[in-house]
């Protein structure tokens, strides 16, 4: 028997793993605002920026400026990777001057192979000052996420042993870690894998909380989640859009294809589909993956952000609160015939719009709606079919006034309303 988590901790890193391997530089005010968006639709575990050397990843040269311009709510965990004692110097001067973070990332393969491709540093040479930025960390009172890269396998140097990631966890473990991170760094990693590492682990060291850390590289990002999730896993790492991947450095490439990270979208949707509770509302997720494809000025890999969420009849009454501009409304399909012969003919627009809304939210008592703005453009009979969209407008939230784009067309594509049409709300 499967026991999924009741509840998940996504962390949203399209601020760091999402942007370091963009060329371009995104402007440090475009980074806290969309910082600031995750904070406002309930993320409460953000990770904000790196403390890499500006002259190795110029994406992260205005990581204090960042961490001061962000909205920092008592719930919220920020998280930086932090490569070297010279990054953690500057956290936590940072941090002595109330705009750190809570949490760090140490970073280290669990291939050779990748280390050096990365940071010109076998184990021997790498793990000692890592343990010294872990242990300086925790004395200072951060968390540390102990993050082991390439566990499920290396592009470079192919599989890598159950053993190794033991190794490492037990290793950062007496180091002082207090959660490790399982990363697929370049998507090799498979369903079956997935659970019989993450299975494994927890079993090796029950009590400790290890994050899942997917790649989509060969598209099997969600379906990792869901074998991360079948093993009771809580805390999931995601980027808008799948963004994400190797360092945009002059280091040569070690992968082929797409490396970004799974897509925050995609994963709310799924997880929330499934009953378990991401505490995201999916309109709010994709809205700001679409401004993060505004950002980084181009389209990203959402599906959901394209298709949109699944429909559902709501269960809470129709406020104005439910048009924002930019969400999409479902469309309501429904025959004539099934508004009642007695209905007046002057009275079907009106009946059309209601019904319409009715097949989305239960109305409130009282709604009032204006049609003056509605050309009505055919005639319809009794066996007619409409389908009716609508899309926002404006909102006048003083005055109880939602204002919304109406299309309402026949099965042939005829169309029956057009305009716009006014709720009052009681």
């Amino acid at each position: 028997m499967i026991h999924f988590p009741e509840r998940v901790k996504i962390c949203e890193c399209w601020a760091r793993d999402g942007l370091q391997g963009e060329d371009q530089f995104i402007p440090t005010e475009k980074k806290i605002a969309i910082l600031n968006r995750m904070v406002e639709i309930g993320f409460k575990r953000i990770e904000a920026t790196s403390f890499a050397h500006p002259r190795l990843i110029r994406q992260f040269s205005d990581s204090l400026e960042v961490l001061k311009g962000i909205q920092r709510p008592p719930d919220v965990t920020f998280i930086a990777i932090i490569p070297n004692d010279k990054g953690l110097d500057r956290l936590l001067e940072a941090c002595d001057q109330g705009y750190g973070v809570q949490e760090i990332t140490a970073i280290l393969s669990a291939s050779e192979d990748h280390l050096l491709a990365n940071l010109e540093r076998t184990f021997e040479e790498a793990m000692p000052p890592l343990a010294d930025v872990v242990k300086r960390a925790r004395q200072a009172g951060l968390k540390v996420i102990g993050c082991i890269g390439t566990a499920f396998g290396c592009p470079l140097a192919g599989e890598v042993p159950l053993g190794k990631i033991i190794e490492l966890t037990d290793w950062y473990l007496k180091q002082g870690a207090t959660s490790i991170m399982l990363g697929d760094t370049t998507g090799e990693a498979n369903p079956k894998q997935v659970r019989e590492v993450f299975g494994k682990m927890q079993e090796r060291f029950p009590g400790v909380d290890f994050i899942a850390h997917f790649h989509d590289t060969r598209g099997m990002g969600l379906a990792n989640t869901l074998a991360a999730l079948q093993e009771g896993i809580v805390y999931h790492d995601s980027s808008f859009g799948g963004m994400g991947g190797q360092p945009a450095t002059r280091r040569p490439k070690y992968h082929k294809g797409f490396a970004g990270n799974t897509c925050t979208e995609d994963m709310v949707v799924m997880m929330e589909e499934m009953g378990i509770e991401t505490g995201l509302q999916i309109q709010e997720v994709i809205e700001t993956a679409l401004m993060a494809e505004e950002i980084c000025g181009r389209e990203l890999l959402g599906h959901v952000t394209r298709s949109g969420p699944i429909r559902h009849r709501s269960p809470q009454p129709l406020s104005p609160q439910d048009f924002r501009l930019g969400w999409e409304v479902p469309p309501a399909l429904f025959s004539v015939e099934n508004l009642g012969a007695r209905t007046p003919r002057q009275d079907l627009p009106g009946r059309v719009i209601r019904e319409a809304l009715e097949k989305i939210w239960p109305l409130p008592a009282g709604l009032g709606i204006d049609l003056d703005g509605v050309l009505v453009k055919s005639e319809i009979e009794e066996r007619t079919i409409l389908v009716t969209r609508f899309k926002p407008l404006g909102l006048e939230k003083e005055k109880g006034r939602a204002f919304l784009e109406v299309l309402s067309q026949k099965a042939n594509g005829d169309i029956y309303l057009q305009g716009q049409v006014k709720l009052v709300f009681p």
